[in-house]
């Protein structure tokens, strides 16, 4: 196996826009990476989402067992508000959410050299048998962001993210109160200040590896997760009519790709022959949804759930009763000049959606992450099993009445997707919904389980298809993209890489079908025991409790990129 193992984290990385470039030789770094070893698309986490996402990647666990579901807390909806509403009353998860190993631990007991920067979900800095720095969880001008801690005083031009967006936002999103941001619209600047954050994350990443013993060595690049929601539309070649201002866009974006390229080609150079690289994202990109799914409102007409009487006066309440749908009214409001963002309609449009009478209900959908929703079931034993499959059979059949085409691509039972002590609160149904399809929790009247989406904020959206690249001296080169790949297969296949056991608690599998399979049959696939955190689960939960969260900054930082509300 290889004597050490180099990870590039593009963030939100997508073939759609890698291929074409890497195939005009734009790219050419990455195009001899594939060109020469394996690869394929990466399936992210249900939902694909940065935290649960490389909260996986981290621990080779499902989130039933890490516990990281969301940015904010899953808990039993039933009893509370939807978990996009109830950003301003908890915690944001970070290192401390992970009841995990994770690969950094297993690498440490193993007595291996770990370098990390910028992997998600490592704020506040773990013990690691080497070095780290923090992620987009890290508050700004937090004077410790690494490990170990005198580390942060020798980055003095390092930048996290562009801390602008949590006073300023890219495009319009439809908020009120304190919360509204200036409009940022999109910009050479713009780009050119992501640009200016990964040259210097790059300028540390080489420094640290080449100053700095490692076996394992990871930086994550986020330009192209944050371009992929601020600027999508830039990042396909743009047609001869587009205006000056599209193609200077597009030609900005094209050019940060190809600086990212090439520091994707100076740290292979600087990892040297021997290294096993491996380039993954930890969910892919595309088109933001343009519809919206009303699950509630499909529940509510078919006789699965109930209305709370106390809210009957309210706005839905009222829209209900009268069987007068909410996107009819939208559309009548939009004729009358000045009349849509009068303050009477905004009051109404910020009114308290119709409460839910549980104690009635059969079942109630929450939003999760669009486009993965669940929806809880009242009901335990036979009765629960058989409202669930009654449930999932309606829920497959529903098409959308625009096109006739199906609404969701799938439709789980909880325990397809998550096992494990940390599942019980989370919904009984799990719904993934086809990519141009989001949806809206809210207990109202609508025309048709499907509207049209009344505001679109940022253009570019999370899609669960990621990208994986591997290449190294025990791997094969397969021309064609690999079926099967999962997230959760990465920290097997990394340890197996290096030579080292899997631990038995871990959900992935080691990837063989990327080794030489003369090397996998000398060396098998070997298991060991799991291991706890390093170096005592003790004395690292001393130090990550020692550290403050700062979560309403972050909370702030999150809602830009559009991952809470």
């Amino acid at each position: 196996m290889s004597d050490r193992v180099l990870i590039i984290g593009l963030d939100g990385a997508t073939w759609t826009v890698l291929l074409p470039w890497m195939e005009d030789g734009s790219l050419p770094n990455l195009a001899r990476l594939r060109a020469e070893g394996s690869w394929g698309e990466l399936m992210s986490t249900i939902p694909p989402l940065t935290a649960p996402a490389w909260s996986t990647f981290l621990t080779g666990k499902n989130p039933g067992k890490h516990g990281v579901f969301h940015f904010i807390p899953l808990d039993d909806a039933a009893e509370t508000e939807d978990i996009q509403q109830k950003a301003d009353k908890i915690d944001v998860v970070d290192a401390r959410s992970i009841q995990s190993a994770t690969l950094w631990d297993i690498l440490a007991h193993h007595n291996r050299k770990v370098g990390a920067i910028n992997v998600p979900m490592s704020y506040p800095a773990r013990p690691v048998n080497g070095f780290m720095i923090t992620c987009l969880l890290t508050p700004p001008q937090a004077s410790i962001f690494t490990y170990p801690p005198e580390l942060s005083k020798q980055l003095t031009d390092y930048q996290i993210d562009l801390d602008r967006f949590i006073d300023e936002k890219p495009f319009a999103r439809d908020v009120s109160g304190a919360r509204k941001k200036r409009v940022v619209k999109p910009s050479l600047q713009l780009v050119q200040e992501f640009e200016e954050m990964e040259d210097k994350r790059d300028k540390a990443a080489v420094d640290l590896m080449t100053n700095q013993p490692w076996d394992t060595f990871m930086v994550v690049f986020t330009a192209t997760d944050r371009m992929g929601h601020y600027l999508w539309p830039y990042h396909q070649k743009p047609s001869e009519g587009a205006s000056e201002e599209h193609q200077a866009l597009y030609q900005a974006v094209h050019k940060l790709y190809k600086r990212l390229d090439e520091h994707i080609g100076e740290l292979i150079q600087k990892a040297g022959e021997n290294t096993t690289v491996v380039v993954m994202s930890d969910h892919g990109m595309g088109p933001i949804y343009h519809k919206n799914t009303h699950w509630n409102n499909w529940l509510y007409k078919n006789g699965f759930l109930a209305i709370d009487q106390r809210s009957s006066k309210s706005v839905d309440g009222w829209l209900l009763r009268l069987r007068i749908p909410r996107d009819s009214i939208r559309r009548v409001l939009k004729l009358v000049p000045g009349l849509y963002s009068s303050k009477v309609v905004q009051k109404a449009k910020e009114a308290p959606t119709a409460r839910i009478d549980y104690a009635q209900s059969k079942a109630h959908y929450v939003k999760i992450f669009d486009p993965v929703g669940g929806i809880y079931v009242h009901a335990k034993g036979e009765e629960r099993e058989r409202l669930r499959d009654e449930l999932i059979r309606k829920i497959r059949e529903t098409l959308d009445p625009t096109n006739g085409k199906p609404i969701v691509r799938e439709v789980y039972r909880r325990e397809d997707c998550f096992w494990g002590e940390h599942v019980d609160d989370l919904p009984d149904i799990i719904i993934l919904m086809n990519p141009e399809y989001g949806s809206s929790d809210r207990l109202s009247n609508y025309s048709s389980i499907v509207t049209d989406r009344p505001q679109i904020s940022d253009p570019g959206g999370h899609h669960i298809e990621g990208i994986f690249i591997a290449k190294g001296p025990k791997i094969v080169h397969t021309p064609d993209p690999l079926a099967d790949l999962s997230i959760t297969d990465l920290a097997p296949t990394i340890l197996y890489a290096l030579g080292l056991p899997i631990p038995e608690d871990m959900d992935g599998k080691v990837i063989t079908q990327i080794f030489d399979p003369a090397g996998v049959q000398a060396h098998p696939v070997q298991f060991g025991p799991a291991f706890g955190r390093w170096p005592s689960e003790e004395e690292a939960q001393s130090i990550l409790e020692e550290t403050p969260s700062g979560e309403e900054v972050i909370l702030d930082r999150l809602r830009a990129l559009g991952y809470v509300k």
